[in-house]
């Protein structure tokens, strides 16, 4: 699989579509401090142990701070088959929602 750039826009119509998920891969106290409606928590130091939850779902959107961290995940997670999608400039450019 490879590994493509969306945008905000993009992130909310595959979040209406039902099959995909948002995971936030900054610190918790990152994620605290706001993340996209709907986005799990799964820091990249401790992505390991969680990402076997992610096989359930058609779409991975990834999201970091700025877009480099998600990028490195997601290339390796693509190599794993799984269909992975990364925020273009991560939350610095998103301009959706933050709860």
């Amino acid at each position: 699989m490879s590994l493509d750039f969306i945008s905000s826009k993009e992130v909310l119509k595959y979040i209406q579509q039902g099959d995909s998920v948002v995971i936030d891969i900054r610190d918790r106290k990152s994620y605290r401090e706001g993340h996209i409606p709907g986005a799990l928590s799964m820091p990249f130091d401790d992505f390991d142990e969680n990402a076997p939850v992610l096989s359930g779902y058609g779409t991975i959107i990834l999201c970091c701070e700025r877009g480099a961290t998600s990028l490195l995940l997601g290339r390796r997670l693509s190599r794993k088959g799984l269909r992975v999608l990364s925020i273009g400039g991560g939350m610095e450019a998103w301009r959706g929602p933050v709860v």
